[in-house]
């Protein structure tokens, strides 16, 4: 069974009617806005939801394609996690900001997948395959995320390993909250301290500037609500900003970064969160090893 299968719960009647809800991302810049996801129930009130994009849509310029995919399959487990644990499917809210949630539908099919594509059909960005079974690649389901902030991710990574190799295992662990084998990465969980990377870069396109720090917070609060009694003390967004005074950054958009941090705070603090902004990768790692050898001496 692919994640995709896996995502969207299926109820074992013959259904053939449900109600479904599209969700859209605000595109600032052109103020236009693109369908990520579909959400729903069918009338038996089982709730299902689906991304509208499988993969990462590369035709799509910037990191617009990465943004759409990666965000609609937090939304989709979101709402599912939601549905199945928390409330109505009515009562979902989502978790970040810039998204837009259209009004309810109805939709009729053959049977519950025929009500699945039907929702999606209205989705300029959807592609119809033959059969859901041809998603297998685990390059269909993962959270990507923009190429510079990939490359801090791996930095400090990379550094934190040279000091103390013995800390290996914690890095780019995974937690699903659909208890299948693949979900979404957390960057680093050891014993007393989990983060995710963030990298806010005031001349990055304004659709993904703040949503992908949002999204990694997103994944720290739902990752801590998946391990149970025996989390780390610690859980936090360790934000790449740049530091002061270079000359390639306006006063405008040094302005820009401090508003986002405080923007970020204010989101992390309702999830119990911290965000701790950096300049360098060295900044980075020294935090990490600095949790983890107190909880050593501990």
């Amino acid at each position: 069974m692919t994640i995709f299968e896996q995502l969207t719960f299926l109820s074992s009647g013959d259904m053939c009617t449900g109600s479904a809800r599209l969700v859209y991302l605000d595109i600032e810049t052109s103020g236009e806005r693109v369908a990520i996801a579909v959400l729903g129930q069918f009338e038996s009130g089982t709730p299902f939801a689906r991304v509208v994009t499988r993969k990462v849509l590369k035709c799509l310029p910037d990191d617009l394609g990465i943004t759409i995919h990666s965000f609609g399959a937090l939304i989709v487990a979101d709402y599912l996690d939601w549905s199945v644990h928390k409330g109505r499917p009515s009562q979902w809210v989502s978790p970040l900001s810039g998204i837009q949630i259209g009004k309810a539908f109805d939709v009729d099919a053959e049977d519950e997948e025929g009500v699945v594509q039907a929702a999606l059909e209205r989705c300029s960005l959807f592609h119809r395959r033959s059969t859901i079974s041809s998603l297998s690649s685990e390059d269909d389901i993962r959270v990507v995320r923009p190429a510079f902030e990939n490359r801090f991710a791996q930095s400090v990574k990379k550094e934190v390993l040279i000091r103390k190799p013995s800390l290996h295992a914690g890095f780019n662990r995974t937690f699903s909250l659909s208890k299948s084998s693949t979900g979404f990465a957390i960057d680093y969980v050891g014993q007393a301290y989990a983060t995710c990377y963030a990298a806010i870069d005031p001349k990055s396109k304004s659709a993904v500037r703040l949503r992908a720090p949002s999204a990694a917070l997103w994944r720290l609060a739902r990752a801590r609500d998946s391990f149970g009694f025996i989390t780390p003390d610690k859980f936090e967004l360790t934000a790449w900003v740049p530091s002061a005074d270079l000359p390639i950054y306006s006063d405008r958009e040094y302005d820009l970064v401090s508003d986002m941090v405080d923007e970020l705070r204010e989101q992390a603090s309702k999830e119990d969160l911290s965000v701790f902004p950096i300049h360098d990768v060295r900044a980075a790692s020294k935090r990490l090893l600095g949790y983890e050898s107190l909880s050593v001496v501990a």
